[in-house]
């Protein structure tokens, strides 16, 4: 499912805002994000502003959330897939002295292995 994008509404970030400042847990502030129509990228955006979280830190709150855990595996398969696309379209490059070369670099930062 393609989630369109659309501006954050301030109005539910600042209520996010006043339940993290009431003691609320990050768990029950990314059910509140989730049910008032917050999307991924939308509650990864907002829990870095609200703790100070880097990117990975934020996207790994929520991938591990009970909030988003119907999405984790289809996600992680979705970004598998585009991985082994990248893949194929490297080792087909790499024949080819035309193509623009492609590195991919595996998420521990080591290069993937040549195929």
């Amino acid at each position: 499912m393609v989630e369109h994008a659309k501006p954050r509404d301030p109005r539910v970030v600042a209520d996010a805002r006043r339940l993290a400042a009431a003691g609320a847990d990050r768990e029950t502030l990314l059910f509140f994000l989730r049910e008032r129509g917050f999307n991924k990228i939308d509650s990864i955006k907002t829990v870095r502003e609200l703790y100070g979280l880097a990117m990975p830190e934020a996207k790994q709150l929520i991938d591990c959330s009970a909030a988003w855990s119907d999405r984790f595996l289809s996600d992680l398969e979705l970004r598998e897939t585009a991985m082994r696309a990248l893949r194929d379209i490297a080792a087909e490059s790499a024949e080819d002295p035309n193509a623009v070369k492609i590195t991919i670099v595996e998420p521990d930062g080591s290069k993937a292995p040549k195929q």
